[in-house]
């Protein structure tokens, strides 16, 4: 390996649009391939961007020599059997989550990361914005008092929602949907802010036009703090991304009402003294002209880079990464179970 790190970006769509700005912003990497199905897209790509190499055949990119790194952007289907194939090449992977279709292609690509002792990460990108450190600061720091329950709820349109895209992301049964899609974000940002979940109740998903467009039910946290959760992808002006925590003592309040996925979270706080909930300062964020995913992206990105020259495990990772596919499992179970009566009530079990 030379003194700069050299990767394959995998993914002409959200490789191209994330992985490749992320990586460039590394001086220790320099992007030397990239590959997708189409050769005229990804010779376009390749010449428009200065990227030396374009690939239609993503096995070509990963066995390339010169390549010591990938960054997979693929549909859930695909990304562990390039995981699997990059293991066996000694290259480290950056993915996407989730990380799977199902769980054990997770636990398989997990497995083969492991024993061929690569560095491995995963893209849960809302911890690594200013609001949600500030949300969790404040929750370590006691500052609404011993967390009692929270509400968690993403409602928005997606382009593939609005459009009826034919894409893996309107599909769960290929690792997409509001499952796949938007809860696996959910479960992995529950965990990081109130700790592990060990139990699921009554997880409901709409059985008609709007299947894996919506799902609602409730976590609980090992400490004993429970959570309602509501998600959907086809809520027109929907109220967007909040997550609202209650304390003995007071609530503090994640929310996003903004189009940007990732731009334009603030975090309140409210106290009894107080009485009322006010935002509060979270530093400055620092943002992109475009997209503002790319920013959470590049520091996942710099600590991957960290843990390939260093040799320290990164977080998240595919470990990580299963865990939420376990999560997933459980909750597609949990809906699977629940039968609805002629009377419109909704009971759970066999």
């Amino acid at each position: 390996m030379s003194d700069v790190l050299n990767v394959g970006i995998i993914g002409l769509r959200f490789g191209v649009q994330m992985h490749l700005p992320a990586f460039r912003s590394d001086e220790r990497c320099r992007v030397v391939g990239v590959a997708g199905r189409d050769r005229e897209s990804a010779e376009r790509v390749a010449r428009d961007l200065g990227v030396p190499k374009s690939f239609t055949d993503w096995q070509d990119l990963v066995s390339d020599r010169e390549v010591d790194a990938i960054g997979i952007a693929v549909p859930p289907l695909v990304q562990p059997v390039v995981i699997a194939e990059a293991a066996r090449h000694g290259k480290h992977v950056f993915c996407e989550k989730p990380l799977a279709a199902s769980l054990p292609e997770a636990r398989r690509a997990v497995e083969c990361a492991q024993a061929a002792q690569i560095a491995h990460g995963v893209d849960f990108i809302f911890p690594e914005l200013a609001a949600w450190k500030k949300a969790r600061h404040l929750l370590m720091d006691g500052a609404i008092g011993r967390t009692v329950h929270f509400s968690y709820s993403w409602r928005v349109e997606t382009y593939a929602s609005r459009t009826n895209a034919l894409t893996w992301k309107s599909r769960p049964e290929a690792g997409g949907g509001v499952l796949g899609n938007i809860l696996s974000h959910v479960l992995y940002n529950v965990e990081w802010l109130f700790g592990p979940i060990n139990a699921i109740e009554g997880f409901v998903c709409s059985r008609d036009s709007r299947h894996g467009r919506a799902m609602d039910g409730v976590v609980e946290i090992e400490s004993g703090i429970r959570g309602a959760i509501s998600v959907c992808t086809d809520a027109f002006l929907g109220s967007g991304h909040v997550v609202e925590i209650f304390g003995e003592n007071g609530t503090v309040v994640l929310r996003n009402a903004g189009v940007d996925y990732v731009a334009g979270f603030d975090v309140s706080v409210g106290t009894r003294a107080s009485g009322t909930l006010s935002v509060v300062p979270t530093g400055p964020e620092v943002t992109s002209a475009g997209d503002g995913r790319v920013v959470p992206v590049s520091r996942l990105v710099r600590r991957f880079i960290d843990a390939i020259l260093g040799g320290e495990p990164m977080t998240p990772n595919l470990s990580h990464g299963v865990r939420v596919q376990e999560l997933l499992a459980l909750i597609a179970e949990s809906a699977d179970s629940v039968r609805q009566s002629a009377d419109g009530r909704v009971s759970v079990g066999s």
